[in-house]
Order: structure tokens, then C-alpha cells, then sequence
């Protein structure tokens, strides 16, 4: 039986060899035997070679078009593909390197290459402050890893509360009641989450899978802790808020620490999504990219730990997109920083 797990397209990327790309759409570069070779760009009418490749990081990038990116970014304009198409892209990928999409699952153990796979070294990342995006003949298309789920996924769960939308905490953090029911959120008056704002969270395909529990005051009881989470949830299967920051249609997404910063830059219109937390999974990455963003921007909170968290976050985050990040001042949280900055994102 067929694993349904995401396909990891970072591993996909890293077995594919640039060269048995070209010899695959039967390019030739103009000195071959080079690392660094350059071709009649396949993306523009290119008179002379503008198309640049590094063989050995596995990057091209054209100085007639500006097209850039990594090997799956070339198939993926080769073959006309969108932005939101890697999935398709990985695809052919492993068609051009013979090998299935089963040797690639998330989850599996992939101690060696699969003995089908063309073998190079390990390939550059595309740099972390690049703000281009890779010119493709259909900028406009919506679809994604239509085969977006975990061998291991948090499990759905049917549970309804009844919740309070109009609270005096969500006042204080700036929620408006219509804002707390847009996402399901509310102050909780008995049961798992009695005195706590619950906060619904859910995987990437907008189904329920977990609730979070805001102490509904700082003042809380010894006895208590601030954020409480169901036993046996993982929190590094899931983005916080994936699904509708997907829906918006960007290209780019903010990601966050804290629930009330997505709050926030939702309501100002920008999409993002929220790691419940300084760290960030491979996983999560992937399901950046699976979810059709190729840029993000890392906003961690402006304090020790958002600072220390950051370039390993960033470490992460630059095997699936393109990342800049943002430094905000000492006490500052995305949910409180200026105006000013959070109208730059609104694009």
C-alpha cells in the first residue's frame, strides 16, 4: 500500500543532478566539463547565453530574464509550472533521476540514496535575503501538494466548546469579538479549558486538530501554566493559522512565535502563520513550501530568547524559501510593534 507522506522535497532537490537535467531537456552548455557552465536560456529568446548554472551548488540564475532558483525551480519553468507547483516539479524530478516518489516520503529512512538517484554534492540554499521571485509563465496558478500529509499527522478531532467571544482578555490584546469568532476563539467557562481563551488550532487542510488554553489573566494561580495543549499533540506537525494564511494567495508569509501576533497581522491583512513557539521543524518548513509560499519573512519576538532562536530558525527555513527576517527592539512582539512595520508587509 502506498505511504501517504509529504514528499521531501529537500532530499528530492539534493539527489537530483543538475546536469542530467540539462541532458534531459537536451540543453548544452557552452563549455561543458565546467562547474560553472552558462546556456541559451530556455525562458526568454536568449541570442547569446545568458543563463548561468553552478553545477556543483545546484543553482542557475539568468542575467537576460532574471529567472533564478535551484534545480526543482528550473524544472518547474521548463515545464511551464506556477509558483504554487513543486509538488509537480519534484514530480518530474524523480522521473528524470529514476526514481519513485516512495523512496522520498516524509518520515521514511533514507540512511542512503536511493541506488537509482543521480549523485552530486550538496547544493547551495537560495540565499536568505534574495527578494526575487523566479519568473515563471504562469505566476497565477493555485496548486499544491495535493498529497500534503504526514506519515505520522496529529489526528483530527470533533470536539465543539462554548465559547465566550466578547471577553474582557481579548479586549485587552486587542481582539475584537468579530476577530475572536473569525477564528474560532473565546474564553472557555468549564470543562479542559475552563478559565483559559481556547484557541483552535488546525492542520493544513483547515481540519480540527488541537486546542490551546490561554490562562484568561497574567496573574495566574501557582497551580497553573500559562499555555496549556492537549497530551499527545506535536506542535511541529502544525503552523498555527496555515490554512487561512493560504487562502489569502500570497506568494509570501510572516512567520511568527505567538498566536496573538497572528491575530494581529491577519487582521492588517498579511499572511501568516505562528510556530507556537521560538523553534521550527523541518516539517514545518516543508509545509511552507507545500502550501505554495516561496518567500518568508521570521519575525521572533523581540526579546533573549526570540534573538537566540533566530539564525537556527533561519537554518531551517532557508532549505524550503527564500527568508528575510525582521529584528524588532528589546519588549517588542510582532502583536505590538508599530504600525509603521506592519504596513510593510501589507503588499
Amino acid at each position: 500500500m502506498a505511504r501517504s507522506g509529504l514528499l521531501d522535497f529537500i532530499a528530492i532537490r539534493d539527489d537530483t543532478d543538475f546536469q542530467t537535467v540539462l541532458d534531459y531537456y537536451q540543453l548544452k552548455p557552452e563549455r561543458p566539463g565546467d562547474k560553472q557552465v552558462k546556456i541559451h536560456c530556455p525562458f526568454h529568446d536568449d541570442a547569446s547565453p545568458s543563463c548561468s548554472i553552478n553545477l556543483e551548488k545546484g543553482i542557475f540564475n539568468c542575467f537576460g530574464c532574471s529567472a533564478e532558483g535551484n534545480v526543482l525551480d528550473f524544472i518547474r519553468l521548463k515545464d511551464g509550472l506556477g509558483n504554487k507547483e513543486t509538488f509537480k516539479a519534484a514530480q518530474k524530478a524523480l522521473k528524470i533521476i529514476g526514481a519513485s516518489a516512495e523512496e522520498y516520503r516524509k518520515g521514511d529512512d533514507r540512511d542512503k540514496k536511493p541506488k537509482n538517484a543521480s549523485k552530486s554534492t550538496k547544493k547551495a540554499q537560495p540565499a536568505r535575503n534574495s527578494s526575487k521571485p523566479v519568473k515563471s509563465p504562469d505566476d497565477d496558478a493555485t496548486d499544491t501538494q495535493d498529497d500534503a500529509k504526514t506519515s505520522t499527522a496529529n489526528p483530527v478531532i470533533d470536539i465543539s466548546l462554548t465559547l465566550d467571544h466578547d471577553h474582557e482578555f481579548l479586549a485587552s490584546r486587542n481582539v475584537s469579538p468579530d476577530l475572536a469568532a473569525e477564528f474560532g476563539i473565546g474564553y472557555c467557562r468549564t470543562g479542559i479549558m475552563k478559565n483559559r481563551i481556547a484557541i483552535p488550532i488546525h492542520n493544513p487542510s483547515g481540519q480540527l486538530v488541537a486546542y490551546a488554553g490561554r490562562y484568561a489573566n497574567d496573574d495566574m494561580p501557582s497551580d497553573q501554566i500559562k499555555y496549556k495543549l492537549p497530551k499527545g499533540f506535536e506542535k511541529s506537525l502544525e503552523l498555527f493559522n496555515l490554512h487561512r494564511a493560504a487562502a489569502m494567495g500570497k506568494s509570501y508569509v510572516v512567520v511568527v512565535e505567538g498566536y496573538w501576533s497572528v491575530f494581529r497581522l491577519h487582521a492588517a491583512g498579511v499572511p501568516t502563520v505562528s510556530l507556537m513557539g521560538t523553534s521550527i521543524s523541518d516539517h514545518q518548513a516543508a509545509l511552507l513550501a507545500a502550501a505554495g509560499f516561496r518567500h518568508a519573512i521570521l519575525i521572533l519576538d523581540g526579546d533573549d530568547a526570540g534573538r537566540e532562536a533566530t539564525p537556527a530558525a533561519l537554518s531551517v527555513l532557508v532549505q524550503a524559501v527564500y527568508v528575510k527576517t525582521v529584528i524588532l527592539p528589546e519588549g517588542v512582539k510582532p502583536d505590538t510593534m508599530s504600525d509603521d512595520i506592519v504596513h510593510r508587509f501589507q503588499r
